[in-house]
């Protein structure tokens, strides 16, 4: 990242700083149209207008690339009377903008899920317990010594442990 700062005071003030400040001897001869990125950062006093703040903004974008993102902000410092500094960090320069992400098309993709509507006229509490059942059976558990375990409560089977 690279920085460069202008200082104006008069009647063109806001073009005058933004045009300093990316010809700052900060910014070492260096191009924005190379960077990826541009903070632009505006400090005037309360006389600052409007139109100042937006005219420093198209000035830095002119000489920005179409692809870098310009950020623009604003420090009001009433010590600062009909003077405006306009301060510029470049950032990115030297590597290849990164590619835009292509926006994706939404698919639709069709699960067929067996539903097991032919048992909603069973009561919820029955099919999972002919289900659970079914996969006791299945991995051999839930035989009488294995269910009387559960009759000890939780923190006693823990304390025996």
């Amino acid at each position: 990242a690279m920085m460069g700062s202008g200082t104006a005071k008069g009647e063109d003030r806001a073009r005058e700083a933004a045009e300093a400040a990316v010809a700052s001897p900060l910014l070492e001869d260096i191009d924005l149209m190379g960077a990826n990125g541009i903070l632009v950062n505006v400090t005037a006093g309360m006389d600052l207008a409007i139109g100042e703040f937006e005219e420093v903004g198209n000035t830095i974008k002119e000489f920005a690339s179409e692809n870098a993102t310009v950020v623009v902000g604003t420090v009001i410092d009433p010590d600062m009377r009909d003077e405006l500094r306009v301060t510029v960090v470049a950032t990115g320069l030297g590597t290849e903008a990164k590619a835009r992400p292509v926006e994706q098309q939404p698919t639709l993709v069709h699960v067929n899920k067996d539903t097991g509507a032919e048992d909603f006229d069973r009561p919820t509490v029955l099919r999972n317990k002919h289900k659970a059942a079914q996969r006791a059976q299945a991995t051999g558990g839930n035989s009488a010594e294995d269910m009387d375990y559960l009759d000890i409560p939780a923190f006693l089977r823990r304390q025996a442990d």
